[in-house]
């Protein structure tokens, strides 16, 4: 990839002239939302202030920034970082959108606009574990295992990584199961350095680091983001400004990137490492620490039903937690002691020693430190052994500390506002009205000719005992009504398994299947399934709310089980909506309602992807069309014909089914 040169002449082409060559080129159309939002953004690069842009479906969004950011690049010879919440959203910047705008504007450019993508290390194989000796308990049980899957599995990675020329988890063609790369990938803290490393120079994390380094444009995610800016730690290049797609998802990202952890297994892993490495009575002291914080962990579990804030956090589990911090903190000393050995294996073992000791100590010690702006749960574990978590109580104040204060930011999504307003949003990100400029450039879709939106008022209200009946007996009708061709989500699994078990029952699965999501599927093959057949109906939850494109008839029909409002159980969203109530506001309204809202209008956003989509979008919850908060949340969905009428429903949809059945003829 060329170095970056010094532009001289091409300021004189304007943003609107730019995207025009771009999507002349392409064979698109102009689109009116495109070019507004294309200056928006250019203005926010060139210091106007933060922009917040929602852009429906069909707006071309991608382009709408890309192409500012590729200007302002290369005439300011500054990087523009671009920040993605989905792998998938990632390559398709990186392996469409970016080479095809870069070559469209080639020759309108003095040079041409250069790209590059960043993960974090961890995406990456790790060439002294692929070829040192670095002793890993885990590792060690994956190479010695007879022949199973999983053993044919770690060969299969081997094999590869020994051709992969970018050594990138993504690359490889197949699932691979997260115990075989983690034998051989590594951890920030586990990193022995590149000068230190013998493969220093061939690291594939390194290559793509300096990939970066001299791109206009870099490409990365949320997660890494916030490692940069939240946790202070350098791992994106020097960057002019940042723009957030998917920015509906920043504030739980961030949040999740600034989580930490600390259980029973964590420590069992830092033992592990650590006992060639420090002296019998240092490794029983961390045996002992890690046994009594377990101990302690189980018997405050007991009785749990879920996750739950320890408010406070108790005697017995400060002590245990003291008690662990203490022995790590000794065992390190004992590991930092002989830093002057030149052999690479190890350096590398002694590195890997000290990173997960150190993980458990700093966990310690933050949940020791802990204060009423943390939140800290006890997670039961439901089988496995308890964890303790910690995550700040907002990151508002840190996402504008660390992240809008340093560099100009555009944020965008096609789902961004609640209740048609960008209100909640900019308060999760710790700005106000007046330092954010925020703008709807709607869709080219005409959503009210496209569409109907319809909500069974007559259900009763979703109840905790799951899906009810009444609502089962609707998606059946619903179903046969649109001939198959229905995404159907539910916000959680018991109630994927409870509708695709009555389905199986009511419906002639013959001539109407029913494909079922299931933890741990690929989601890509499954989707691909549904688009194929188009009788089908897909059950799904969790990765099916958003990022599914399925165009055409084979989805016409999107049904949603309920308003997927935060689970009541999760400590951390209790706690931020108590905080709300105690401030004197609606934790509710602040908090579960803009969250629902979101979600709901990503899974509605399912249904038209493209200009002659047509369909219903299902709303079987009650609640939408009767209580206080439906008509927010109405106002947050695409601008569908709203009704409540099942007999028009099932009449269009039958008339629909009929018109694609009789053009597939």
């Amino acid at each position: 990839m060329p170095a970056k040169q010094t532009k001289a002449g091409s300021a004189s082409l304007g943003v609107d002239s730019a995207l025009d060559i771009v999507v002349e080129t392409l064979g698109g159309e102009q689109r009116e939302g495109q070019h507004a939002m294309a200056k928006a953004v250019s203005g926010a690069l060139n210091g106007e202030g933060h922009v917040i842009v929602q852009a429906g479906t069909g707006t071309g969004k991608s382009l709408g920034y890309l192409v500012p950011a590729a200007l302002h690049a290369v005439n300011e010879n500054k990087a523009v970082v671009v920040a993605t919440a989905t792998l998938a959203l990632q390559k398709q910047l990186v392996d469409r959108d970016l080479p095809r705008m870069a070559q469209a504007l080639s020759p309108s450019l003095p040079r041409p606009v250069t790209f590059a993508v960043l993960k974090g290390r961890n995406n990456y194989i790790c060439l002294q574990k692929l070829h040192g000796s670095v002793p890993e308990d885990e590792s060690d049980a994956l190479f010695t295992t007879q022949r199973t899957a999983l053993g044919d599995q770690v060969t299969a990675v081997r094999e590869w990584a020994e051709q992969s020329t970018t050594g990138d988890r993504d690359d490889y063609p197949d699932d691979i199961d997260p115990r075989v790369w983690r034998s051989l990938s590594v951890g920030r803290r586990e990193c022995v350095g590149e000068s230190r490393c013998t493969y220093g120079e061939e690291c594939f994390t390194v290559k793509r680091r300096l990939e970066a380094q001299e791109a206009d444009i870099v490409v990365t995610n949320h997660a890494m983001l916030a490692i940069d800016a939240l946790e202070g730690i350098p791992v994106l290049p020097e960057h002019a400004a940042v723009i957030i797609d998917e920015g509906h998802e920043l504030v739980d990202r961030a949040t999740a990137a600034v989580t930490s952890e600390l259980n029973a297994a964590m420590i069992d892993k830092a033992l592990g490492r650590a006992r060639s490495l420090v002296d019998r009575q240092t490794h029983e002291q961390l045996q002992e620490a890690a046994e009594e914080l377990d101990d302690c962990l189980r018997r405050t579990a007991e009785g749990m039903s879920g996750p739950t804030q320890l408010k406070p956090v108790g005697g017995d589990v400060t002590l245990a937690l003291t008690l662990v911090r203490d022995a790590c903190h000794q065992a390190l000393t004992q590991i930092s002691a002989d830093k002057d050995t030149k052999d690479a294996d190890a350096v590398a073992t002694r590195q890997h020693a000290k990173g997960a000791v150190e993980e458990v100590h700093d966990t310690a010690g933050a949940l020791l430190a802990g204060n009423e702006f943390d939140v800290i749960w006890l997670d039961p574990g439901e089988g496995r052994a308890p964890s303790l978590k910690l995550a700040p109580l907002s990151v508002a104040g840190l996402l504008r500390e660390a992240l809008f204060s340093k560099s100009p930011v555009v944020m965008t999504s096609a789902t961004l506002t609640v209740g048609g307003g960008f209100d909640s949003l900019i308060a999760s990100l710790g700005l106000s009205a007046a330092n954010v400029t925020t703008m709807d450039v709607g869709s080219p879709f005409d959503h009210a000719k496209q569409g109907i939106l319809y909500v069974a008022k007559d259900l009763p209200a979703p109840g905790r005992e799951g899906i009810a009946m009444e609502a089962l007996d609707e998606l059946a009708e619903l179903i046969e009504a649109a001939g198959g061709r229905t995404l159907a989500l539910f916000s959680s699994w018991r109630g994927v398994d409870r509708a695709a078990e009555y389905l199986r029952v009511r419906l002639d699965t013959a001539r109407l299947p029913i494909l079922v999501q299931r933890k741990g599927d690929s989601v890509g093959s499954l989707v691909q399934r549904f688009a194929d057949d188009h009788a089908s109906t897909l059950l799904g939850t969790v990765s099916l709310w958003q990022g599914v494109d399925v165009p055409g008839e084979s989805c016409i029909q999107v049904v949603i089980d309920r308003i997927p409002f935060p689970r009541p159980d999760d400590p951390l969203l209790s706690a931020r909506q108590r905080a709300v109530d105690e401030a004197g506001g609606s934790g509710f309204r602040s908090i579960s309602v803009p969250k629902a809202g979101l979600l709901l209008a990503q899974g509605a956003g399912r249904l038209i992807r493209g200009a002659s989509d047509r369909g219903v979008v299902a709303i079987l919850d009650s609640r939408l069309a009767t209580a206080g908060y439906g008509r927010a949340l109405r106002a947050s969905l695409p601008p569908f014909w709203y009704t409540t009428d099942r007999s028009i429903v099932l009449t269009s949809l039958a008339r629909l089914r009929d018109q694609h059945d009789a053009e597939g003829a």
